[in-house]
Parts: structure tokens; sequence; C-alpha cells
């Protein structure tokens, strides 16, 4: 029962000590990894599928013929407005009648997809940053550990250098190396997933786009004024 307290007492002074030797690259190394976690943890929530896409929002997407049977597309704009997801943030665009023709429309609703698919990428490429300049800090730890060893080597008094402080010295320097790669391997995985889920998003946010574009403008005729028709 005492061997578990004792353990973890002696698996944290390690950890302590792993850190501290480290030095300032070891805390730069930490703050990266601190941000690397805050930033999957934000864009895995953010970026979750039925918070973007509600399948009730996209079943009224794709029934806006049953809206034209009864001639009022408002109550579907009511529901999208209500909404907020970005499935309900397209259809508003799409079927908002503000536009004259179709191809107006898709500019529109293309505009408005970049711009959200710009908001849904933030973070991201910092975590690209993350995964380059960890193990480079890494690697600039290692290189500060290793000049200090060699340094004590070369202002000795004449005795001879114990060869296991030195192998010491050189696996404290290399410690930093090993936690830049321990922070760097999960952010490029954390990256790889989040542009892959992006590109996904995107694809469904074209379709739900050209669906709703196609469906409004087949069954709603987008009227315009008297003023408009004397000015053509």
């Amino acid at each position: 029962m005492l061997l578990t307290p004792l353990l973890a007492t002696s698996g944290f002074s390690q950890l302590l000590e792993f850190i501290n030797e480290g030095g300032m690259p070891m805390m730069m190394i930490i703050a990266c990894s601190f941000a690397s976690v805050t930033l999957v943890i934000l864009k895995g929530l953010q970026l979750r599928w039925r918070f973007l896409f509600p399948e009730s929002i996209e079943e009224e997407i794709r029934n806006i013929e049953r809206y034209a049977t009864k001639g009022d597309i408002s109550p579907l704009q009511n529901i999208l407005e209500a909404d907020g997801s970005v499935a309900a943030q397209l259809g508003i665009i799409a079927i908002s009648g503000k536009h004259e023709t179709r191809e107006e429309n898709n500019e529109a609703c293309e505009t408005a997809a970049r711009g959200i698919v710009h908001r849904l990428e933030a973070g991201v490429p910092l975590l690209e940053v993350i995964v380059t300049i960890a193990p480079l800090i890494g690697l600039l730890g290692t290189i500060m550990g290793l000049v200090v060893v060699f340094r004590g080597l070369g202002t000795g008094t004449g005795a001879e250098p114990d060869p296991g402080e030195i192998a010491r010295g050189i696996a404290i320097a290399l410690n930093t190396t090993i936690a830049g790669l321990l922070v760097a391997v999960p952010t490029v995985i954390a990256h790889g997933y989040f542009s892959r889920k992006l590109d996904a998003i995107s694809v469904r946010m074209e379709i739900i786009l050209r669906r709703a574009i196609h469906d409004f403008h087949r069954h709603f005729e987008v009227r315009r004024s008297p003023l408009d028709t004397l000015k053509r």
C-alpha cells in the first residue's frame, strides 16, 4: 500500500529534475506543449460535426420544396436565423432572395463560405508552427548543454575527466531534444487530423450551398420592384 505514494513521489521528483536540467529551452518547450494541448481541445470542440451541421437544419434546407408549396419561405428563414450553425448561416444567404440571379447568389455564398472557413481555420496554422519550432528548441537546448560539457573538459586542472560524468552531461543535454520531439509528434498528428477535417467541412459546405441555391431558384422567383424594372 505504501509503494504507490512512494513511486508517485519518486516519479514526480524525476520529472522536476528532468525539467530543471533542461533550463530555459525546456521551459519554452513546455510552453509549446501547453499551447498545443489548448489548441487541440478548442479546435476539437469547435469542429464537432453535429455542431457545425445539425441534422435537423440540413433536413429543413433539403425541404425547401415543402415551403414552396405553401408559398412562404419566411418560416425556414426564421428557423435558420435562430440556429446559428454553419449550415444555418449558409442556408440564410442561399435563400435570402436578395440576389436577382443565381450567379449573384453563388458569388455571395462563396464569399460567405470563404469567410466561415477562414474563421474555422484559426489556430490550426499555429499547430504547424509548434511542430516546426519545438524540435528546433530541443536541438538548441542540446547544443547549449553540449557546449557546457565540452567547455568543462577544456578547463580541467590536469586530472583526467570522469567518463561517467561526461556521459551523464551529454545525456542531460539530450533531454531537450527528447522533450521537443515528444511535443512535435502528437502536434503533427493533430494538425493533419484538423487539416483533413477542414477539407471535409469545405466539401460539405459546398454540397449544402449548391442544393439550397438550386432548390430556392427552382421553386421561388426572386421578384424585382417596378422601379428596378424601369431602370433596366
